[in-house]
């Protein structure tokens, strides 16, 4: 996993393709490796062959992600790929060790939402409207979490989901991503303060319907990412202060207004003092991590699931635990990484939407893993969010994965804007010119008076002409005045095809050049003109 990690990282220092390509195949060896490894593990440990063919059926996932990805979509970012599958592997393993039931579960999940995941960079790559609904963005937002609020079954105090058949589905998993579209478009031409008032309104209510259900750990999402991708959007740090101070004072007000939130914060701050009751799940985590120690105490010689809801919530303690602190910090660098990679995609996009888009996408994904993971180590109190792609859950899974196959699609949009940009710029530099035609006996002279008319028509025989100095920009000439640099006028001297190179003949005292070059040079000529 260390080796991994570091390749993450050194694979920005690469300036080839066949080195980052060559870096990428390691990283794939390595996670194989580990999943081989695991599973062994966890087949030993459980003794039935079951695991063995499970262990089969996720390598051969594994593999046909990374095949497809790199087949159907070459310029996908391949960094981005490789990580979604770590981490997935990393989930499998774990989800594997605290409840076989729930690995089969959740590979089926998986599975399911890796297909539709690779229709996403289809749909952004061909999709262009999307760009302009984002007021229907709004009302879808805002209808599904209010009809969370109102109908949603309430799990531990908190309204989360619905239940349909037997599976539960989390609709504010999905609506972070529709909430960054939304406010994507509010404020992708945010010039003055109506517009950001508009957007922030909007958000508020996001913010605060979510309140009101008790999902605390979206609401903090939702908040964070509106308040990067304002900045992204304004370049004003007022607006980001005024938010955080804003986010403090209801923050204080939630805390006397709501009980549930009095109790999180109370076994934050001491959670030995009501150790049976509120304080029992972040004291257990902590016990794990501390008994994992740096190397971990290994697959089934730890007790995570003395956790309550530890494959949701607190997975990365049953990592610590039984892997090792230092996984589980390598684990925190490779997700770290994605995010930097989503925002290196970002700064990258010319069409201001996406880019605010991919920020927000990055900013949802990172506070996300900033929360779970300080919840569990008790950096920050309790949220009740997952670990995403490792903890155990559907809606997650599925949301992350379209967020992750939506900024490949960004970027692959942005491949696509650097190879036309490229082919343009080849053309320019390697179009083809031809000698000058001296016009026909109706057209004695040059241009349009005599030569090529302006309109690209022939005044004799032959197309091509512009406004009466040679050739036209699209083939035989640049823009209009003769030649190239590199041949016969030079830097727009010789206009007409005639000068050259000002140290060696000068040219005439006219705007075009002289028919005949000056023996005297230019610099030297009593009526020389600038112009």
């Amino acid at each position: 996993m260390a080796l991994y990690t570091f390749q993450c990282f050194t694979v920005f220092r690469k300036r080839s393709d066949e080195d980052r390509d060559f870096l990428f195949l390691r990283q794939n060896v390595l996670m194989f490796f580990l999943h081989f490894v695991a599973f062994t593990v966890l087949y030993l440990e459980i003794g039935e062959v079951t695991v063995l063919l499970f262990y089969a059926a996720q390598a051969v996932y594994l593999a046909a992600v990374l095949l497809l990805f790199t087949k159907i979509y070459p310029k996908a970012s391949r960094l981005l790929v490789n990580n979604m599958c770590m981490l997935i592997t990393v989930g499998f393993i774990m989800i594997t060790r605290l409840s076989y039931d729930q690995s089969i579960k959740q590979f089926q999940i998986i599975v399911v939402s890796t297909v539709v995941a690779l229709i996403i960079p289809v749909l952004i790559r061909k999709l262009r409207f999307i760009t302009k609904m984002y007021w229907f963005y709004t009302l879808v937002g805002i209808g599904l979490l209010a009809l969370v609020a109102i109908a949603a079954q309430s799990t531990n105090g908190a309204k989360l989901s619905f239940s349909f058949g037997g599976i539960s589905v989390q609709p504010s998993e999905f609506v972070k991503i529709i909430y960054v579209f939304a406010i994507a478009g509010l404020l992708k031409n945010a010039r003055d303060f109506r517009r950001v008032a508009i957007a922030t309104g909007l958000a508020a209510l996001h913010v605060l319907i979510l309140v009101v259900s008790r999902d605390l750990g979206s609401a903090v999402i939702f908040f964070v990412t509106y308040l990067v991708v304002l900045f992204v959007a304004t370049k004003n740090p007022f607006y980001v202060l005024a938010g955080l101070l804003a986010g403090s004072g209801a923050a204080v007000g939630a805390y006397f207004l709501f009980s549930h939130i009095r109790v999180r914060v109370q076994a934050w701050r001491d959670p030995f003092a009501d150790y049976q009751v509120g304080g029992y799940q972040i004291s257990q985590s902590l016990f794990s991590i501390a008994a994992g120690s740096w190397f971990g105490t290994g697959l089934y010689q730890g007790s995570p699931e003395a956790i309550p809801y530890v494959e949701q919530d607190f997975m990365f303690s049953a990592i610590a635990e039984e892997l090792g602190s230092i996984f589980g910090i390598c684990l925190i660098l490779v997700c770290m990484s994605c995010f930097i990679m989503f925002v290196n995609i970002a700064m990258q996009l010319t069409n201001r939407f996406y880019r605010l888009v991919a920020v927000g996408l990055g900013a949802t994904y990172a506070t996300q893993v900033f929360l779970t993971i300080g919840g569990g180590i008790k950096l920050i109190p309790m949220t009740g969010v997952t670990l995403p792609l490792v903890s155990y859950g559907g809606s997650s899974a599925l949301s992350t994965l379209i967020m992750f196959s939506i900024v490949q699609g960004l970027y692959m949009l942005q491949r696509d804007e650097e190879k036309k940009n490229e082919r343009k710029i080849f053309y320019q530099e390697n179009r083809p010119y031809q000698e000058p035609y001296r016009g026909g006996a109706a057209y004695p002279t040059y241009g349009s008076q005599g030569g090529y008319a302006p309109d690209g028509w022939s005044g004799g025989d032959r197309p091509y002409g512009r406004d009466g100095y040679g050739y036209g920009p699209d083939e035989y000439g640049r823009d209009g005045y003769g030649y190239e640099p590199d041949e016969y006028g030079s830097d727009g001297y010789g206009e007409d095809g005639y000068g050259y190179e000002p140290e060696e003949y000068g040219y005439g005292p006219d705007q075009y050049g002289s028919d005949e070059y000056q023996e005297t040079p230019y610099e030297e000529r009593p009526d020389r003109r600038y112009w």
